[in-house]
């Protein structure tokens, strides 16, 4: 009788645990799709991590061949990215914090490239700023000297201007030969064979720059043969020019017009003083201040 009894509780029991066989396959088969899905997202999400990294690394090479401000900002982020390419390659097993900690990583690469641009930029126009204001300083400096040079173009006309205002300019010049006798008397002639000196005259004119006070001037006289005749002495013109003068009178100048002569004695009356045309050119304080010229002739009177 308690055979009979316990038999359909056995079944029982083994119905149950039939079930339960069949409901932990179904879990477990379940559960292993479900860990291949999770899987394969995983898998996805990291060639994603991966394709968005690569994104950036353009981005950055993009920003390099602008020649930026901060090139070597970028050219350290470039590098950090290119390693975490590498480093999500080799990830065998990819979990969602490995994932979370990736997409952690591009988040804040792409907020240091948009700092990096915001800063590149702000670089840049600064930069043009600097530049734009260099240029108006160069132009201003530009202007400047020319302004300068024009100012110093006008003191040097200004010197020059008052340099000859400092200069006396006779007028009616002439020379002639003249004769000495020994009583002193001076008488002109045409006649070279009668001429003892060559005597130059000339009107100084009133000037009231100058200062009153002692005054030369020099008078250089040559013959047909182009010899300068008489003292031989040279003197400085125009700063850098020499000439051989012949004679030179000193006068006690008064700021009014008068009349001067110098006469000019040869040092070798038969070499110097012969017939023909006779040059004769004027100088004081430095600068030829007129010319004039004569001839004298042959025979006795």
């Amino acid at each position: 009788m308690e055979t009979q009894r316990s038999s359909p509780v056995l079944k029982i029991l083994v119905a149950l645990l039939g079930i339960g066989i069949l409901s932990l396959g179904y879990y477990t088969y379940d559960m292993y799709n479900e860990s291949k899905e999770t899987e394969q997202i995983l898998q996805q999400e990291k060639e994603q991590v991966i394709n968005e990294l690569e994104d950036l690394k353009v981005n950055y090479d993009q920003a390099l061949q602008e020649k930026t401000e901060v090139s070597n900002k970028f050219e350290e982020a470039k590098a950090r990215i290119e390693s975490l390419i590498e480093e999500v390659k080799k990830q065998k097993k990819v979990t969602a914090g490995v994932i979370h900690k990736y997409k952690r990583e591009i988040a804040a690469l792409k907020a240091q490239r948009d700092k990096l641009y915001k800063l590149a930029d702000s670089l840049r126009t600064a930069n043009m700023q600097l530049i734009t204001e260099n240029d108006s300083l160069n132009t201003n400096l530009e202007q400047q000297k020319q302004f300068n040079d024009t100012l110093l173009n006008k003191n040097e006309q200004l010197s020059q201007t008052i340099s000859r205002a400092k200069v006396l300019y006779p007028t009616e010049i002439v020379a002639q030969g003249v004769k000495i006798k020994s009583s002193g008397k001076v008488v002109e002639t045409s006649k070279y064979k009668r001429a003892t000196d060559i005597r130059v005259c000339f009107t100084v004119p009133k000037n009231d720059i100058i200062e009153s006070g002692n005054q030369t001037f020099y008078v250089s006289i040559t013959n047909p043969e182009g010899e300068v005749i008489g003292s031989q002495q040279e003197i400085t013109i125009d700063g850098d020019h020499s000439v051989i003068i012949s004679g030179s009178e000193d006068i006690i100048y008064e700021n009014k017009a008068f009349k001067v002569c110098i006469f000019v004695k040869p040092n070798d009356k038969e070499r110097e003083i012969t017939k023909g045309k006779y040059r004769v050119m004027l100088y004081h304080n430095g600068h030829k201040v007129g010319e004039t010229g004569f001839e004298l002739e042959s025979g006795l009177f």
